[in-house]
């Protein structure tokens, strides 16, 4: 399939094309998996110092302002396996069907709770609910879509969800200071468009369909996907820097304005979308082994500059460095899951990849804050980013497939 060609969806039910406008809405569910992710880790990002100054009573601000970032992580983390057994089982249209639902009602609940457990409860839901959702969609385009394609749709929904994300942090620093730090949860309702677009545009599969795909899952498919979930892990602790680390490090240089700080890390998530957009020719003229070396040289650099950096503009420069090596990543992970677990385990080797992405999100402020109270932040933002500059170099000059090069 050249570029030029159209996208063509075939209902499984009666092997006939669908119609145009209901292909579009299709394709716009499957592209909207990473939108779910994006409103989970963005969204909150511009007012992390404000809920540390909300939920601040005895000192304890900071920590619930971690644990509202990290805990859907934790979420996404154990969803991600369970959920792709789950539509293994069901289906991804109906377990998408019932997940949105979840997801809506889970991320809006900062409208109205005040409780900072109950609030943080349901941010562990919208965890699991966000991996069922990114998880489904990205079935949906391997069952849908040949490999050459699969591969295009891919690309576009990196690009997507960085394109969601950059309009989401731009968006939750508005609202905040239009309505306080509430007001960037009503942005979760976005989920329950996605469904209605699901039930009208998405075919329903044959039951017996995925029993057989089910049944010709080869034996050992997740385990021998184990090097590649453990290198997506490590990578994964640096792209999130960003949106947990630099709100932190913006007051740190007297950055406060959640609107200014949106736009800081909005130069992220454009160099993300910019990054995915450029994933399938990359990837062809690199392959797997350094796709995933420029991946970590390109995050590592970033992390630097911003920990080097002494002003909004400087720190955006790092943010958008790091911010091409995510791009090329998110859809270069995806890809190598889907391609090598084959249709009977993608649900599971989905499910196993977001797992790793957001143990490297919860592990971020593990490895990041000692280094902070220790040095600074400005310190322990360049000691992280050359931990991953100095991986690359070391795998490059001991010349073996180790590390990245195993995968």
């Amino acid at each position: 399939m050249s570029k030029a060609e159209p996208l063509i969806l075939i209902d499984p039910a009666t092997g006939t094309p669908l119609s145009r406008l209901q292909t579009w809405l299709a394709i716009a569910v499957m592209l909207s998996g990473t939108t779910f992710v994006a409103l989970v880790v963005t969204a909150i990002s511009p007012i992390m110092h404000q809920l540390s100054d909300y939920f601040g009573q005895g000192g304890h601000g900071k920590e619930v302002a971690y644990g509202m970032a990290i805990v859907p992580s934790v979420g996404i983390m154990f969803g991600g396996p369970i959920t792709g057994w789950v539509i293994e089982k069901v289906g991804s249209r109906n377990f998408l069907l019932v997940i949105l639902v979840v997801f809506g009602l889970a991320g809006s609940a900062g409208l109205y709770l005040d409780n900072v457990w109950l609030l943080i409860a349901t941010r562990l839901v919208l965890g699991v609910s966000a991996a069922g959702a990114v998880t489904g969609t990205l079935i949906m385009i391997g069952e849908y879509f040949d490999p050459v394609a699969r591969a295009r749709v891919l690309g576009y929904q990196g690009a997507v969800g960085a394109a969601a994300a950059l309009l989401i942090i731009l968006s939750a620093g508005q609202l905040a200071e239009w309505g306080g730090w509430r007001a960037p949860f009503a942005m979760y309702l976005f989920a329950f468009l996605i469904f209605i677009a699901t039930a009208i545009a998405i075919p329903k599969r044959p039951l017996v369909e995925h029993r057989r795909i089910k049944e010709a899952a080869p034996p050992g498919a997740i385990l021998a996907l184990l090097p590649l979930i453990v290198v997506t892990t490590a990578l994964f602790v640096g792209s999130f820097m960003p949106t947990i680390q630099v709100s932190f490090l913006l007051a740190d240089n007297g950055v406060l304005k959640p609107s200014t700080q949106s736009l800081v890390l909005g130069a992220s998530a454009l160099m993300v979308g910019l990054g995915s957009a450029a994933y399938g020719p990359t990837r062809l003229r690199l392959g797997d082994r350094w796709t995933l070396r420029l991946c970590a040289a390109l995050i590592g650099t970033g992390i630097v500059v911003m920990g080097l950096a002494h002003g909004a503009g400087q720190v955006a420069f790092g943010c958008a460095i790091s911010g091409i090596g995510t791009g090329l990543l998110n859809p270069q992970v995806n890809n190598m899951l889907i391609t090598r677990a084959g249709p009977g385990a993608r649900g599971r080797a989905v499910g196993m990849g977001y797992f790793a992405r957001y143990a490297g999100d919860f592990l971020n402020p593990w490895a990041v804050d000692p280094l902070t109270r220790a040095f600074g932040i400005h310190i322990a933002f360049i000691l992280t980013g050359a931990a991953f500059v100095v991986g690359v170099a070391i795998d490059l000059l001991r010349g073996k497939r180790v590390g990245v090069a195993s995968v």
